[in-house]
Order: C-alpha cells, then sequence, then structure tokens
C-alpha cells in the first residue's frame, strides 16, 4: 500500500530530503500536497516531477500563474493554503519541515483529520506542545519527529539503550 504524504516546507533542507526519499520509494510513498515559499522556479520543478494534487504557496499571484500552467493541481495560497495542504484528507501524513510557529496551526488542523505527523518544525513544539500534544492523544494521532534534535530527544524519553546504537 503507497503511503500518501503532504509536505510542508518542500524547498528547505528536510523538504528536499522529503522528497529525494518519496523520488527513490515510488512505490511505498507518493507526495499528494506540498507548501513552498517564493522559490516558484523549484515549485514548478516539483509540481512536475511529482504531480500532486494540491500545491500551496505564500501569494494568490504565484497560485494564478501556476495554476494556468499546471490545470491538474489545485493551487493555493498563504497561511490558509498551508491549512489546506497540511490536512488534505487523501493524506497519510504530513510532514511539517516549514520554519516558525506559522507550521502550529496547519499541524493542529492535520491532527484533527486523524493524519499522521512527521515533524521538523521545533517551533511549533516550543510555542504550543502541550496543546499539539493533547490533540494527538484527543484524535489517536502519531507524532513522530523527523529532525535530529527531536529525534535524538524522542529516543531518550523512549528509554533506547544508548550501546545499541550503531554510531
Amino acid at each position: 500500500m503507497v503511503k500518501k504524504i503532504s509536505l510542508l516546507g518542500a524547498t528547505g533542507s528536510i523538504g528536499t530530503q522529503t522528497l529525494d526519499i518519496i523520488q527513490s520509494n515510488r512505490e511505498k510513498f507518493k507526495l499528494v500536497s506540498f507548501s513552498a515559499g517564493m522559490n516558484i522556479t523549484k515549485v514548478r520543478e516539483i509540481t512536475t516531477e511529482f504531480q500532486p494534487e494540491i500545491v500551496s504557496v505564500i501569494n494568490s499571484t504565484d497560485a494564478s500563474v501556476l495554476q494556468a500552467e499546471f490545470p491538474k493541481t489545485k493551487f493555493v495560497y498563504g497561511k490558509e493554503g498551508l491549512i489546506i495542504v497540511a490536512a488534505h484528507s487523501n493524506a497519510d501524513m504530513l510532514v511539517n519541515a516549514v520554519i516558525g510557529s506559522i507550521g502550529l496551526e496547519p499541524t493542529i488542523e492535520a491532527i484533527k483529520e486523524g493524519i499522521t505527523i512527521a515533524i521538523a518544525n521545533k517551533e511549533t513544539l516550543v510555542a504550543a506542545g502541550d496543546i499539539v500534544m493533547a490533540e494527538a492523544k484527543k484524535n489517536n494521532v502519531a507524532l513522530l519527529p523527523v529532525d535530529s534534535e527531536h529525534s535524538a530527544l524522542f529516543q531518550s524519553m523512549n528509554g533506547e539503550n544508548p550501546k545499541q546504537c550503531p554510531v
């Protein structure tokens, strides 16, 4: 079964690594939606390569231009666009790789939709970790750390044995 992925922050470091994993494992993963900042050249490349259902950019002008170029993909924009991508009902997992607290509301909305969260956005947890964790528990949604700091903390809190680590 192919896992359908929504990705916030597709043009950043974690985002591009996520795209590499999806591209190398197409039998396991499909990109169904993503957001990107203002790198419209990269948005075009990602849209051509992965043919997602929904793409969010920062401003309405770029969304309109891209909509004309890619009529099979729905283009949205701004904060509302991030929420649409994050809570896309066709997604199994949201990878939140945006920078800053802008990732908080989309993450909450994805959790409410029952979408598993792979989080690399530490500001979401710093700003409202108690709210995010409570919402995840309430909706029985897994919150998985992606970034190195999150993963190390997650492993420590789960009692991972450092002697079993390969490094």
